[in-house]
């Protein structure tokens, strides 16, 4: 069978839906390949085809030859495929004899857009959606990354691709991946889907390409923002996109307007680096097709598109390109925008080659004029020739002319030089004078809009408070109108509000078309740009940051300067208590146990949430002496404090406490920073630190960012107090001073002050971020050990064998108990060493666990109720007002006031905090004294893994009788052993890592109302 029929049974086999296009795509690049291959038996072997099903298709070509009087070429070319796969087809290594004959099948229609099935392994996180068109490596599909809830475009590599063209896709990757700047398409992410089909993440844009744009202003479709100013700047652009590559060292080498994407909101983006190459690195020497249209071979021929490929391309001297080469480039798409079409035209790629060659170049005021019609399209062209189109100055026909030397030492040295010399043209006094009417009245236009965005996005954020407040009270089998209705308010107010900022900044970039140094205009669209830099800042995108940082500085002339350095200050003020209520203790009245908002001994919730009520046996019923202070006990100030300031810095992924670049009369002394470190902390600070001087300490000047003070005083114990400088603002800091004796052992003080609550852009789970203020709080280094657990049940058992029974750790709720007992013992690999075989049989581990218990284990297999039983254990044997920590408290004394997602820094890593992969031979718990790097800014020790803490507060309405436990454990990893994760159950379920951790409250809540 000659090759053409070979592959005419392939289209057959497809077209009576046999096989699938991906299969006839995957055998025909093994086929086209392999000379001695046949199309047929790869169907069959694989598996594609049966053998009834191979000779119906054999059959039907036998038909078509006896109909085409036995010529294969005839009968190939009198088949129907759809221009899709046709491209696909041609896509691939296609014989030079194959070529021309499948060259003349016969399309039908464009190709339909449709929905691509995506990978299993894509499943995960991108959710790919339809076409949104091909490029020289591969097709564009819209998608939505899941991980980070937003809409991208995936660039796929195309079915069948050859080692060298999936070689050229990833270098593509990789030169678009170094490439960040405000005009280039920023690349996510890259790598490959089942199947070894490699894809590249890329921002999805919104709008059109810089062909379509010129071919609507052709058409007459266009507006004032498509006036020739205004193209014009979006050139200039494209030059600083340009010049940014070169200066990377990498040149496009295939510049054009339907490379250029222009954004619904202004962006002017360079996309498809598929044929870009770093300056210098000489090309591989083979050949491969990239694309109908664009073809891409080596030594001595042809790579780009003919009509805006310079002269030394043309002539395939392609190691000869440099930076020039796409100046040239540029120089083409500033003659379509002058004159609506390219500088060379003709009916095939040859002949445009062929022009492009001799070098002759009609100026584009010699091309202002209309062409005869082409109804059958077969010139290679601008979209339409018939425009009229406004004269075009000398001074442009010069900028034009010298960007398209045939020379490369004639044209512009630089993409920045061709971007001066059109800003010198467009400062021209005529136009100027002209473009400032229209510019006043845009920035006009703007101001109303930005007014209204501002009024909107108030309007939508008390909406969605609005909205928030309803979920609570709205059951889930309950009637949702008001809710819905609710939630349609809120998201239709959002949209209006994008809608101005769209609005202000097309009114904005109009005003600056017509006049670019419009002082007001660039002013106001810095500040448009400001505002969604703080936003980004606020979710913690930093490639939104980069982008609208970029804008911002673009447009700022001296306003913003401050606010872009964000210098803030620092004022510290010590006080103390004058009481001794932490030393004596006090009578505490039963009206007065109020910690923010819950009742302290029972978790009861103090509002009045029904179902909230925790363990009300554990309250007292008459007065109890606690060393605490009460609502009424307030601080006196205390000055002579000495302040140590040293400032958090990322190194090798963590945060640590450096000396900052200032000057300092005092380094800290050793006796301190031992007293607040422990010797074996990584995090004791580097270098001798910087003194503030003593308390009080006002609006000292600082950079803003986070950082560590080290308060001392005479008598008094030395602290540990974090603080963050706020963006041009001031961080005021009230440092509470203690004696030693008031703080219980063991435990940390967490200073009052304000701090940065919930708010990871990392993890979907979390609240939105808000700042939340604390009065001071002890927490317990350590969580409760296994043996401190064990102590607690042979305590209660002497007077409650009943009550220590069902409190031991243990597998469900009530039964598989854990430990031994009475007397309960931590059933150690020690214990059991000696243990009979019926005091083994009543050993069991956790769920997971494969390791013997350790009594310095965090105790596991403990529910709240637990939790709240061994806090009043403890409260009868101390003074201190122990309880489980509020979920607020636990968090600030995981993150600080910077908002870290972990309580070493913002990157995981499981050496450093007891999670999934922190052992190589499983997952398991560990002593409480290990992971010494899992600590946090104010030295509270294994909140990020190991086993989760209790805490005392109702998560709210929607989950009354649940309880929060905060941390991550022994058993995950990623978003679950982020600190600002959530995670909950009911007061009475255990889990294997079900822990807890104790926290003294320094005072009592003042209550509006008690319950």
């Amino acid at each position: 069978m000659s090759r053409e029929s070979d592959l005419l049974f392939g289209l057959l086999s497809l077209q009576m839906n046999f096989i699938s296009k991906e299969q006839l795509l995957e055998c025909a690049a093994v086929w086209m390949n392999d000379p001695k291959a046949d199309l047929e038996k790869l169907f069959l072997a694989r598996g594609y085809l049966k053998p009834k099903q191979q000779a119906g298709v054999a059959a039907m070509v036998e038909a078509q030859l006896d109909l085409h009087g036995g010529d294969p070429g005839r009968s190939l070319a009198a088949a129907t495929i759809d221009q899709d796969l046709r491209r696909s087809l041609l896509a691939l290594n296609v014989p030079p004899d194959l070529r021309q004959s499948l060259a003349w099948v016969q399309a039908r229609g464009a190709a339909s857009v449709r929905l691509v099935a995506a990978p299993p392994s894509a499943e995960g996180r991108y959710r790919l959606g339809a076409e949104l068109g091909r490029g020289g490596l591969g097709r564009v599909v819209a998608a939505f990354d899941s991980s980070l809830e937003r809409e991208i475009a995936i660039k796929l590599a195309m079915e069948g691709t050859s080692a060298e063209v999936a070689d050229r896709f990833v270098r593509e990757a990789k030169l678009a991946g170094r490439l960040e700047h405000p005009n280039i398409v920023p690349v996510h992410d890259f790598g490959a889907l089942p199947g070894k089909k490699l894809f590249l993440a890329m921002k999805r844009v919104s709008g059109r390409d810089l062909g379509k744009v010129l071919e609507g202003v052709a058409k007459c479709e266009s507006n004032e923002s498509w006036s020739r100013p205004r193209l014009l700047q979006i050139f200039q652009d494209i030059c600083h996109g340009v010049a940014y590559a070169h200066f990377r060292g990498v040149i496009h080498r295939d510049l054009k307007p339907a490379n250029v994407m222009i954004g619904d909101y202004g962006e002017v983006l360079i996309v498809d680096w598929g044929l870009a190459k770093v300056i210098g690195l000489a090309e591989t020497g083979r050949r491969s097709t990239v694309a109908a249209g664009t073809e891409l071979t080596l030594d001595g021929e042809v790579v780009g598109t003919p009509a805006y490929m310079p002269p030394e391309q043309a002539e395939g001297k392609l190691n000869e390109m440099d930076a020039r080469s796409d100046i040239y480039s540029l120089g083409a798409i500033l003659y379509e925008i002058l004159t609506l079409k390219t500088p060379f035209e003709g009916k095939t790629a040859a002949e445009i080659i062929s022009k492009v060659r001799t070098g002759r170049i009609t100026p584009p005021s010699g091309r202002v004029r209309s062409w005869p019609a082409d109804p059958e399209r077969t010139v290679l062209r601008a979209p339409s020739t018939e425009v009229s189109v406004a004269p075009i100055p000398p001074e442009l026909d010069a900028i034009c002319l010298k960007a398209l030397a045939f020379r490369r030492e004639d044209r512009y040295r630089s993409a920045q030089e061709l971007h001066a010399e059109i800003q010198l043209f467009l400062e021209g006094v005529k136009e100027r004078e002209r473009n400032h009417r229209r510019a006043e009245a845009a920035v006009s236009r703007a101001k109303e809009a930005m007014e209204r965005q501002g009024r909107l996005e108030k309007e939508a954020k008390a909406a969605t408070v609005a909205m928030r407040d309803l979920w609570g009270d709205v059951k889930p089998h309950l009637e949702k109108s008001a809710l819905w209705a609710a939630e349609d308010q809120a998201r239709n107010l959002e949209r209006a509000a994008v809608d101005s900022f769209s609005e202000a900044d097309a009114a904005l970039s109009s005003a600056l078309t017509h006049e670019s140094g419009h002082a007001e205009a660039r002013r106001m669209r810095a500040e448009l740009y400001w505002k969604r830099y703080l936003d980004a800042e606020e979710a913690d995108d930093e490639k939104e940051q980069r982008v609208n940082r970029a804008i911002v500085e673009r447009y700022n002339d001296g306003p913003l300067d401050a606010l872009l350095k964000g210098d803030g200050r620092l004022t510290v003020r010590t006080r103390a208590y004058p009481c001794r209520c932490l030393l004596d203790g006090k009578m505490v009245e039963p009206a007065e146990l109020n910690w923010m908002g819950h009742h302290p001994f029972s978790g009861r919730e103090l509002s009045g949430i029904a179902g909230a009520e925790g363990l009300p046996d554990l309250e007292s019923n008459g007065p109890v002496r606690l060393k605490v202070h009460g609502p009424d006990c307030e601080p006196l100030s205390v000055e002579g404090a000495d302040v140590w300031l040293f400032r958090y810095e990322q190194i090798e992924r963590r945060l640590f406490p450096v000396t900052p670049d200032l000057p300092s009369a005092r380094a800290a002394p050793r006796e301190l920073i031992d007293a607040v470190f422990e010797p074996g902390s990584p995090y004791r600070p580097q270098g001798a630190g910087v003194w503030l001087g003593r308390t009080p300490i006002k609006e000292r000047a600082l950079p803003m960012g986070s950082y560590l003070l080290l308060v001392s005083h005479q008598g008094r114990a030395p602290l540990r107090v974090p603080v963050t400088i706020p963006r041009c603002s001031v961080w005021e800091q009230d440092v509470t001073l203690f004696f030693p004796e008031e703080v219980p052992p063991g435990f940390i003080v967490i200073p009052s002050g304000p701090f940065g609550y919930q708010g990871d852009g990392g993890d979907p789970h979390t609240f939105p971020a808000e700042t939340k203020v604390l009065d001071d709080v002890f927490i317990a280094r350590h969580p409760v050990t296994c043996r401190e657990y064990c102590e607690f049940l042979n305590d209660v058992f002497k007077s409650d064998p009943g009550q220590a029974a069902k409190r031991a750790p243990r597998r469900v709720e009530d039964a598989e108990f854990c430990w031994p007992g009475p007397p309960y013992v931590v059933p150690t690999s020690g214990w059991l060493a000696t243990a009979t075989t019926e005091q083994k049989a009543t050993v069991k581990l956790p769920q997971r666990c494969s390791v013997d218990w350790e009594e310095d284990w965090p105790v596991l297999g403990v529910s709240w109720e637990d939790a709240m039983a061994f806090c009043a254990w403890r409260r009868g044997k101390v003074a201190w007002l122990k309880t489980p920590p509020h979920e607020e408290a636990w968090e600030k004394a995981s993150r600080g006031t910077d908002r870290r997602y972990f309580p070493f820094g913002n990157h995981e890593d499981a050496r450093w905090q007891n999670v999934q992969w922190s052992h190589p031979e499983g997952s398991r718990p560990v002593r409480v004294q290990e992971f010494v790097a899992d600590e946090s800014p104010y030295g509270v020790r294994g909140l990020g893994g190991n086993s989760r803490d209790a805490c005392l507060n109702s998560p709210g309405r929607e989950y009354p009788n649940w309880r929060p436990f905060r941390g991550g454990y022994w058993t995950v990893t990623g978003i679950y052993s982020r600190t600002a994760i959530r995670g909950g159950h009911s007061c009475r379920m255990v889990n294997w890592y079900h822990g807890a951790r104790l926290a003294a409250p320094c005072r009592l809540t003042r209550a509006t109302s008690r319950s």
